[in-house]
Parts: structure tokens; C-alpha cells; sequence
């Protein structure tokens, strides 16, 4: 092997390790902005709740304060930072909104589950009641973006769905 032809080789070795590294640092980056994204909180679960309730104009809703989140959801705990709960103002109603900030993205199978426990209590109250009502909690929306989760019970959770999205990606 003459010396250009090592010289070229060893190039082309230095070329190909460099390419490599430059490929590796895009792709750590890439997963690192990612992470970041999927755990950025942009908006506590009570402003997002304020806004749909304010923009699609509901007043026949009421607070549950924190204290009383635990007669509705059973949450393990650990699984959510923050919660924004309103339900109807009306016992006739099972018109429900809800925004849950899970402490981490793999504890929404736990959420998912006592939501839809939750929702199977309520919707044995309205089944002989209220078939409408029945219906709606049958049709419920749970819906996910990161940490957000979502979850709504009446005629409107496309109109909520679309403002939750517009919010929190």
C-alpha cells in the first residue's frame, strides 16, 4: 500500500467516525428536546378547565375543591400534581370537566382507570334516571397531550377537545 493511499484511507476513516458522532449528537438531541417537550407545563390544569368553561361559555358548572376530589376519583397517589374538576351545578345533569396533570407521563394507565371507574359510579346512578344523561357518560372524552389529560362528559367535548388541543399542543 503506497503512502497516498494510506493518507486516503485514514481520511476517509476520520471522515466516516466524524459523521457518525455528528449523527449520534442529532439524535441525542432530538430525544432530549422531545423529553423536554412532553414534560414542559405551559398551563396549570385550572387555567386550562377556565378557559374551555370561559370559552364555550358554561355557567351551570361548579368547582370541586381539592379536599373533595377524593369522593369522586379514586387517584392513587403519585400519579397527579394538579387537578381541575367542575361538575354540574344541576344533580339532573352528568355534565363533568376535568383537567389532571399526571406527575409523569407513565402514570396515565393509572388516571385512565380510576376515571373510567369513576365514570361507571356515575353512569349506574343515571342509567334508570336519565338515559340521556347515561348516554353522554357512556360517550365520555378522556383525551392525553403529555402530562394533560382531559376529561369531559356532555354535549360539547369535540368544542372541548378542540380548546384543550388549541392549549397544550
Amino acid at each position: 500500500m503506497s503512502r497516498a493511499e494510506h493518507h486516503e484511507n485514514k481520511w476517509l476513516f476520520l471522515s466516516l467516525v466524524a459523521f457518525l458522532c455528528a449523527a449520534a449528537i442529532f439524535w441525542c438531541g432530538f430525544f432530549v428536546i422531545r423529553r423536554v417537550r412532553e414534560n414542559y407545563v405551559r398551563y396549570s390544569a385550572d387555567q386550562v378547565t377556565a378557559r374551555i368553561i370561559s370559552e364555550l361559555k358554561y355557567t351551570d358548572f361548579a368547582k370541586v375543591e381539592g379536599g373533595q376530589l377524593a369522593k369522586h376519583y379514586s387517584i392513587p397517589s403519585g400519579v397527579v400534581d394538579e387537578s381541575s374538576v367542575y361538575m354540574s351545578k344541576s344533580s339532573e345533569s352528568a355534565s363533568e370537566l376535568a383537567c389532571f396533570l399526571l406527575t409523569d407521563g407513565s402514570k396515565y394507565e393509572a388516571l385512565e382507570q380510576a376515571v373510567t371507574e369513576h365514570i361507571a359510579t356515575r353512569a349506574d346512578g343515571f342509567k334508570n334516571l336519565n338515559p340521556v344523561q347515561y348516554g353522554a357518560l357512556k360517550n365520555r372524552l378522556i383525551v392525553r397531550s403529555g402530562r394533560y389529560v382531559l376529561v369531559a362528559v356532555g354535549n360539547n367535548t369535540a368544542g372541548e377537545e378542540k380548546l384543550f388541543h388549541s392549549m397544550v399542543g
